[in-house]
């Protein structure tokens, strides 16, 4: 009776793992390429669309900056509201829209329990994605996924040096509840009164220009999110 969930779990383990080990290829093959894909104004590569005469944020905000990113596709059981800052220059704007796709990413896998796609691994690196890729082995092993609306708000970019940069932001989850990944039923409903949790978050800029998420700080209960 028990071997069925310790071969599930060595499944997930080895599967995750092996998201682990396409991000550390996928960084080590940007480093390389670093010349290649960035061009030859770093300035403007760090920009994403500020070569334009005339950005459009739209456009910024779909990062389409050359960089051939992984599809993000979350579960239709569960809607991420992402409030977008005013009056962004658009280095910040990039950042920020790489933070989105990361968490993204994250909840993409969260909510459909598919561990072997790369889309964490290619916004996710360091301390932060060792931990994301133990949370996720530890929801999918409890056969659990989200639903309900997700909302992020509070969102701005504390500092930028070169390649490193910081950023806040808040989540709010009062509308999400647990679902049972097998059956679809809510296994846990929705806390009204949840508090919203506060995140830092340490971004670093890798060598095919996407901003990668290395390190991530949570307060929960936090009067820091108005």
């Amino acid at each position: 009776m028990n071997r069925r969930p310790r071969h599930g779990h060595r499944r997930t383990t080895t599967a995750l793992a092996a998201v682990a080990a396409a991000a550390l290829l996928l960084t080590a093959c940007g480093d390389d390429a670093d010349d290649h894909s960035t061009g030859p104004d770093q300035s403007q590569a760090q920009n994403g669309d500020a070569a334009n005469d005339t950005p459009d944020s739209d456009t910024d905000a779909e990062g389409e900056d050359a960089i051939d990113r992984p599809e993000i596709e979350v579960a239709d059981s569960l809607e991420m509201v992402f409030e977008k800052p005013s009056d962004l220059e658009p280095l910040h704007e990039q950042i920020l829209f790489d933070n989105e796709q990361q968490i993204r990413a994250v909840f993409e896998v969260l909510t459909t329990h598919d561990t072997e796609n790369s889309s964490v691994g290619f916004y996710t690196t360091g301390n932060a994605l060792a931990n994301d890729l133990g949370v996720l082995e530890r929801v999918i092993e409890r056969g659990r996924a989200s639903g309900g609306v997700m909302k992020f708000f509070a969102r701005d970019v504390t500092s930028v040096d070169g390649d490193i940069a910081f950023a806040k932001y808040c989540r709010d989850f009062s509308e999400v509840y647990s679902i049972d990944f097998a059956t679809g039923e809510v296994a846990e409903e929705a806390d009204a009164n949840a508090a919203p949790t506060f995140y830092e978050i340490r971004l670093e800029k890798n060598g095919i220009g996407v901003w990668q998420t290395t390190d991530t700080s949570a307060e929960g209960a936090s009067d820091k999110c108005p």
